[in-house]
């Protein structure tokens, strides 16, 4: 068995290292260099203003936002440099799916471009980004939807019938089909896209994780690096990569970093907080990806957390044999 806080380490370290990266490429200078290509354009010094664009990128290891790239076409375009513009452009428009094609179509700095025979062809890629934008947005919602439809009846079934009733059985069965259904769009989307930041997806980037959440641990693993992606496009909160990473700890039998997922012991019918390493920090760590103290979150669960006695208890509650197989349980 692994050591217990190793997999969430190894994800804090992919993360910090895309942080680390982003902050090297993008640098002040870059910025400070950036103020005087735009000033050179607004001076009207077209040329000048799209060379410095140039040695910007270059020297920056061929790296640049959006907007500046957007820029240096501009730029280009009113230098009557039909080439260099379209290589600008259609750099966004091919890597990042660049889709605002009705800005670009009225933008007057593109006018010297309009008669030339890949103009038709950038709007046309532009358009195709949006159109296959809009598709991913309608599964996502789609996705997200069906999702939620069957769980949030749960509570009201199980109070009405009963947690092992006949409605609640069918309820399970209509929860499983849909996220059988769902789990087949969602893979699609990771094995084409990977996760698909080059696309505006907000917030709907949560249906994924919701799907991911409830796979199979062999779909969670191999999945887990897209989730990761997700956080640091900033589609997802990091507290969702923790649930994820506590959920696929618990399932390979290693304890958990976060305290996110909760067990229920038939015999006592108590619920327990499964086994988290180093329970006594716990708190802290939680608080570093914006979760609540896990005293709060277990009362939900009529849980009484206490950090000093936890280990204690849940010996109790469960038992040596079923705790050896976890690390942080074996002292």
């Amino acid at each position: 068995m692994s050591t217990p806080g190793k997999f969430a380490f190894s994800v804090f370290l992919l993360l910090f290292h895309v942080i680390v990266c982003k902050s090297q490429d993008f640098n002040e200078q870059y910025f400070n260099r950036l103020k005087i290509a735009d000033a050179l354009y607004k001076m009207q010094k077209y040329r000048d203003a799209a060379i410095l664009y140039n040695r910007i990128f270059e020297e920056n290891g061929d790296k640049a936002y959006v907007p500046d790239r957007y820029a240096a076409a501009k730029a280009w375009a009113k230098a009557n440099n039909a080439d260099s513009a379209f290589f600008h452009l259609f750099r966004i428009i091919e890597r990042v799916k660049y889709n605002e094609v009705e800005k670009v179509e009225n933008d007057s700095s593109f006018l010297s471009l309009h008669r030339h025979p890949r103009w038709k062809a950038a709007l046309d890629n532009m358009m195709r980004n949006k159109q296959e934008e809009e598709a991913l947005i309608a599964i996502l919602d789609s996705v997200f939807e069906d999702d939620q439809r069957f769980r949030l009846k749960v509570d009201e079934t199980v109070a009405r019938f009963g947690r092992e009733s006949i409605e609640m059985k069918k309820l399970d069965s209509l929860i499983s089909s849909a996220d059988s259904i769902n789990q087949i769009k969602v893979i699609g989307i990771l094995d084409k896209y990977g996760w698909p930041g080059q696309y505006s997806i907000g917030s709907r980037g949560i249906a994924i994780f919701l799907v991911l959440q409830h796979a199979d641990l062999s779909v969670q693993e191999k999945y887990l690096p897209q989730i990761t992606a997700g956080v640091a496009a900033g589609d997802l909160d990091a507290d969702k990569l923790a649930l994820l990473e506590d959920r696929i700890a618990v399932k390979r039998g290693n304890c958990q970093t976060y305290g996110s997922q909760i067990g229920f012991d038939e015999k006592s019918k108590q619920h327990y907080v499964f086994p988290v390493f180093d329970p006594e920090h716990v708190d802290e760590r939680r608080k570093k990806i914006g979760l609540e103290p896990i005293s709060h979150y277990a009362a939900s669960w009529n849980i009484k957390w206490d950090k000093t006695k936890y280990r204690k208890e849940i010996r109790k509650l469960l038992g040596k044999k079923y705790l050896k197989d976890f690390e942080c349980f074996n002292d």
